[in-house]
């Protein structure tokens, strides 16, 4: 179905044949998990080009539809024996993700075959999920819930941020995922500020700190993404304030998600928020995201942004605040885009906990 949609969109657009590169929409178009493989999609047949250790494997997966292609040599010499095959003169590349020695690999070994930049059609496919990716998904951020249930017992003074970090993996581990989502993130103190920080192995949460927690896990290939902010023994009355300004800018956002509101409208309403309790320039990151089988993809909640939201998006909403050399607050949600308006996946608790 997914490639039937596909192929759909690239006759209408004129884009056949076109080379998908990127192993996360190969994955998307066919089930493949593997690290080598490319796709070249025509209109008659679909050929899965891939080498000899792949070859068992894909074979094993692929549909009726699409035929496997052993590559013995390189990949342009496989392309050109493919090319010649269907008559074609010129062939789509996939942009984001072919590198420019690849690029230039190909100019060099199919000089009579016209190279044309041809978008991302697989990526604004991936914007809106079917029925199977959002189970995998719920059970991702369930899992997700679980966690954060779990480490609010261990978060105390005296423990170190490596400490959470390993708990956070471990138990995603354990409860049937393969890894998180990205590297999970601990930061306790005046290392809140920094939205993106590097959780340290020495580190350790005192009494009286901020402890912001952004982390995910992928289950099955789906991925969550979950931040929470939490408070160890006390908060003062800045930050409390912060907190208070932080989730009414998200519940506002939240609340004006629907089919058709342009991702930048979303961005604006929590933004002027911030901007209204003084905060304005605190708040440097975009609002949110899109999350599937990567944890950052489209469609991008950011300031100016034009594109449209659509039933069965998932994405993330996650204003936050950040004070350098004081702390900072972020909370984040996953929430699903519905007929009119949106269901927050997340379920973890989001009034402000003192610990």
């Amino acid at each position: 179905m997914r490639l039937k949609a596909l192929k759909k969109n690239l006759v209408k657009k004129g884009k056949l044949p076109y080379l998908i590169t990127d192993l996360v929409n190969i994955r998307y178009c066919t089930g493949f998990s593997g690290s080598y493989g490319c796709l070249l999609v025509d209109g008659e047949r679909t050929y899965f080009i891939s080498d000899s250790r792949y070859e068992e494997y894909a074979r094993s997966l692929l549909g009726d539809d699409v035929t496997f292609v052993l590559q013995k040599k390189s990949l342009p010499e496989a392309l050109k024996k493919l090319l010649g095959g269907i008559g074609a003169q010129r062939l789509n590349l996939e942009e984001h993700n072919l590198p420019l020695s690849m690029f230039m690999q190909l100019k060099k070994e199919l000089p009579d075959t016209e190279l044309l930049p041809a978008g991302d059609e697989v990526n604004l496919l991936r914007m809106c999920k079917d029925d199977s990716e959002i189970e995998l998904i719920r059970k991702a951020v369930r899992i997700a819930d679980d966690c954060f249930r779990h480490i609010l017992r261990i978060i105390k003074p005296g423990v170190r941020e490596w400490d959470i970090y390993v708990e956070i993996d471990y138990f995603y581990k354990k409860n049937g995922c393969r890894r998180t989502s990205f590297d999970s993130i601990v930061a306790s103190g005046k290392s809140s500020s920094m939205p993106h920080y590097s959780t340290s192995m020495t580190k350790r949460v005192n009494s009286g700190d901020i402890v912001m927690i952004d982390m995910g896990c992928e289950y099955e290939g789906y991925n969550s993404d979950l931040t929470r902010t939490v408070f160890v023994n006390s908060v003062d009355a800045e930050f409390k304030n912060i907190y208070t300004t932080v989730r009414e800018a998200q519940e506002r956002a939240l609340s004006v998600i629907r089919p058709g509101i342009s991702a930048g409208s979303c961005d604006g309403t929590a933004r002027r928020i911030i901007k209204d309790a003084g905060y304005g320039g605190a708040f440097g990151h975009s609002l949110g995201h899109g999350v599937g089988l990567e944890v950052h993809e489209l469609p991008a909640l950011k300031s100016g942004g034009t594109a449209k939201l659509k039933k069965n998006m998932v994405i993330t909403v996650e204003p936050g605040i950040y004070l350098p050399e004081k702390g900072g607050v972020r909370i984040e949600d996953m929430v699903l885009v519905t007929d009119n308006g949106v269901e927050i996946l997340t379920e973890s608790p989001k009034e402000l906990f003192i610990l």
